[in-house]
């Protein structure tokens, strides 16, 4: 369960910085300082305190900004000093969820710094507008506005500013999946941050480091990491940090498939979790304890555990882990056989799941409806700027010619003439103008019709996906159904036709009984093996590793179809040295080499040769399959590894042949990161060749 890892994951390093929103001694300790004479401390420190505001009480940020604001806007020496008020009310707006002003105050304060020289201002503005266009997922445009803040910054070699940059690009890259480059601005964070005394900003960029590690599979790194941040909040009594880590470290180690020490880092987290009665933080503990003890297989332990996280979910409203809990609980009673109670969860899964994807869609509309309004905000900025311009140089033109019918009266003619030519420019001016203004309705128009049309479309896609996931969902669960109801009919036929054998049958009866046992057990063959490839489908758990002898795997493997070779009469060869081992998912492997061994006796004439050969080369280990038996044209080859696909060759011995044998083979084979080479030449021989890489937890 990737996926779900990930989201942990991603929540515990959420849960890092809102645990951390607020320092409320310093904030104390600044509104001491109001008392202070000097206006320009008093703006300082109504921002700073605006600032410390801006995660947990945003409005409190819109209101110290505005009051630092007024104090700067209300003094002539002073006036310079509002530009960081005004990216502060961005700031507040940011936080409140209204992109629309933040997006207005960060291109006021922009122009500010502009005006008053304010350079490190002016960088801050760039990057907070670089961050709307993040979250709104206009990537390129967030990319642009924060290199130009970053060069600001670098110019200014502002060091604060500079990790403040470098931050926001490496979240920028591991959007995109970039995670050497994200690696690269984090750890140019760090270096800055180790220089300051802020135990708080360091734990937050060390976990960040750890996670881009953790993505990158490089584990020991991100141990490395997470130690670190550990030992900084251990040393500050950070029991929310200390919890956050423990976590995390607990998460990393259960997709390395070590559980038991995934066990105890989860039994530590959730110590201080329960400390700190922080419910969303002991949901995430209690969901992974669950799934710790589900991959063990001791699931008493794991239902108790999902239980506890259905509830707590439940109670505080966390749609996303109370459908995860409904969905182990699923399988969990699955495995242990109680289908009503699998059945149950299971439709409590997907009706939350479908709720989740609902919240998920309309959230995807409101961000591309923000972006397009972000976009259209900073159009007409533009557009204005340029009017601005264009007006402002008919004043300076206008006052030109004012100051020139002051001054020299005696020319009066001359004056006439140009005050003339002026008004004729300034009718072809406005006409231009107007011209313009027409164009930009025009464009205003087409964008409101092109809106409308993007929606429309977008809605309909929503409709035509859930439609295909409702469908895909009912078939996946009336397959896995029907199979096994149809599962027990062909037991009951087998065992009957077991009781005929022993009643004394003459001759032709024993054949006719001997023909529907046969025939009962290639259907309950066909239906395993329907339910394995559904199976497959749905479920895609990560191979369990273990070290294997090569050659008794091949022996193992062949003894289970001593019968078959024995009544065709055929010799199978095993070419494979002792003692080479390997490791990989024996269980994986077993049913590849069933599958091709299966096929190579099925399609065998008799008296026919199997030759098995196994070997290790440096990068891998490989394994072929051989029979002189009936081969694949060309055509086969093409189709050889779909499903439900009858080939050209047919059985030799009356079995039955379903087309999933293959279909199989090809799916194990791929969640081992292996291959398969395919050598035949039609009524001679086949051989297949598995290459597999050596897997490492």
């Amino acid at each position: 369960m990737k996926r779900i890892a990930y989201i942990i994951m991603t929540l515990v390093f959420t849960a890092a910085s809102s645990l951390l929103a607020q320092n409320k001694d310093y904030i104390d300790s600044l509104k001491s300082e109001l008392q202070l004479e000097g206006m320009a401390n008093r703006i300082e420190t109504y921002s700073q305190i605006a600032w410390e505001y801006r995660k947990s009480f945003p409005d409190s940020t819109l209101y110290y900004s505005k009051k630092a604001a007024d104090l700067a806007q209300n003094s002539q020496e002073y006036r310079h000093l509002i530009v960081k008020p005004l990216n502060f009310t961005g700031v507040g707006y940011y936080y409140k969820g209204d992109n629309l002003n933040a997006f207005d105050y960060y291109q006021i304060a922009k122009d500010s710094a502009l005006v008053y020289g304010d350079s490190l201002q002016y960088g801050y503005a760039l990057n907070n507008i670089g961050r709307l266009y993040f979250n709104q997922g206009n990537y390129i445009s967030a990319y642009d506005y924060f290199f130009r803040a970053l060069e600001v910054f670098e110019i200014m070699e502002d060091k604060t500013s500079m990790s403040y940059g470098y931050k926001s690009l490496s979240e920028l890259y591991q959007s995109q999946n970039n995670f050497e480059k994200a690696l690269e601005m984090s750890l140019k964070t760090a270096d800055i941050r180790q220089d300051f005394d802020d135990p708080s900003g360091i734990i937050s960029i060390y976990l960040e480091i750890a996670g881009i590690y953790v993505r990158l599979e490089n584990y020991n790194n991100g141990l490395s990491y997470f130690t670190k941040a550990y030992e900084i909040a251990e040393s500050i009594n950070d029991r929310a940090n200390l919890a956050i880590i423990k976590l995390a470290i607990a998460d990393m180690n259960s997709k390395r498939g070590q559980f038991n020490i995934a066990y105890s880092n989860a039994m530590e987290a959730l110590k201080f979790t329960e400390g700190s009665q922080n419910i969303n933080l002991l949901i995430k503990v209690y969901a992974l304890l669950g799934e710790i003890y589900f991959y063990k297989n001791d699931f008493f332990r794991a239902k108790e555990y999902f239980k506890k996280v259905s509830v707590l979910a439940s109670e505080n409203n966390d749609i996303t882990y109370d459908r995860d809990a409904y969905f182990f609980l699923s399988r969990i009673y699955e495995k242990e056989g109680n289908i009503n109670a699998a059945y149950s969860n299971f439709k409590n899964y997907t009706d939350l799941k479908e709720k989740t994807e609902n919240v998920n869609t309309a959230r995807e509309i409101e961000r591309l409806e923000a972006r397009i309004a972000l976009e259209v905000k900073e159009t007409e900025n533009k557009l204005l700027k340029i009017n601005q311009e264009t007006f402002e140089e008919v004043i300076k033109k206008q006052r030109s010619l004012n100051i020139a019918l002051s001054a020299i009266f005696f020319l009066t003619l001359i004056l006439l003439i140009i005050i003339w030519i002026t008004a004729v420019r300034r009718r072809k001016h406005n006409k231009v103008l107007h011209l313009k203004n027409l164009q930009i309705e025009d464009q205003q128009k087409k964008i409101t019709l092109q809106n409308k049309e993007i929606k429309q479309q977008n809605a309909e896609l929503i409709i035509s996906n859930k439609e295909l996931d409702d469908l895909n969902n009912e078939k996946d669960s009336l397959l896995s159904l029907v199979a096994h109801d149809m599962k027990a009919p062909f037991h009951r036929i087998q065992g009957l036709t077991e009781l005929l054998r022993l009643s004394g049958l003459n001759e032709e009866q024993m054949q006719y009984v001997t023909m529907i046992r046969n025939n009962s057990k290639h259907g309950a063959h066909l239906i395993n093996d329907i339910l394995d490839v559904n199976s497959m489908t749905i479920d895609k758990e990560k191979p369990t590793l273990n070290t294997t002898d090569l050659k008794k795997t091949l022996e193992d493997v062949v003894a289970n179809f001593i019968v078959e070779l024995t009544n065709k009469e055929i010799e199978c060869k095993i070419a494979c040295e002792a003692k080479l081992l390997v490791r990989t998912d024996i269980n994986y492997l077993n049913r590849i080499l069933e599958n091709l061994i299966s096929n190579a006796v099925k399609f065998s004439d008799l008296g026919s040769e199997i030759i098995l050969k196994a070997g290790v080369s440096k990068d891998n280990f490989w394994i072929s399959v051989k029979d002189f038996a009936q081969g694949f044209s060309e055509a086969d080859k093409v189709d050889i590894f779909k499903r439900f696909q009858k080939l050209s060759a047919r059985p030799t011995g009356g079995e039955s042949s379903n087309g999933l044998g293959l279909a199989i083979v090809k799916t194990l084979v791929d969640r081992l990161n292996g291959k398969i080479d395919l050598d035949s030449e039609k009524g001679k021989y086949s051989e297949f060749t598995l290459y597999f890489p050596f897997l490492e937890e």
